[in-house]
């Protein structure tokens, strides 16, 4: 893995790696926040030292989606 955090994989892909700091701050949440939800996550990190380090792939899996209740009803019509 290089500074940009991007490591090129066996295969030749390229995978991009970011601190628990930068996604803090793409969701404007605190560092204790992001720790706390990868505390109660089966996911895969990668783990520098005492760094961690969170894959592009697993970031949809930090915060599960809820269906407002309007989506619901919808549907319920709608079937």
């Amino acid at each position: 893995m290089n500074k940009s955090g991007i490591r090129i994989t066996e295969e030749g892909d390229f995978k991009q790696y970011y601190s628990v700091k930068t996604v803090a701050k793409m969701f404007d949440v605190s560092e204790k926040t992001i720790r706390r939800l990868l505390q109660n996550r089966n996911l895969t990190i990668i783990r520098i030292g005492t760094n961690i380090r969170i894959p592009e792939t697993e970031l949809s899996k930090l915060f599960i989606e809820k269906p407002s209740t309007n989506t619901i009803m919808n549907k319920l019509l709608l079937d």
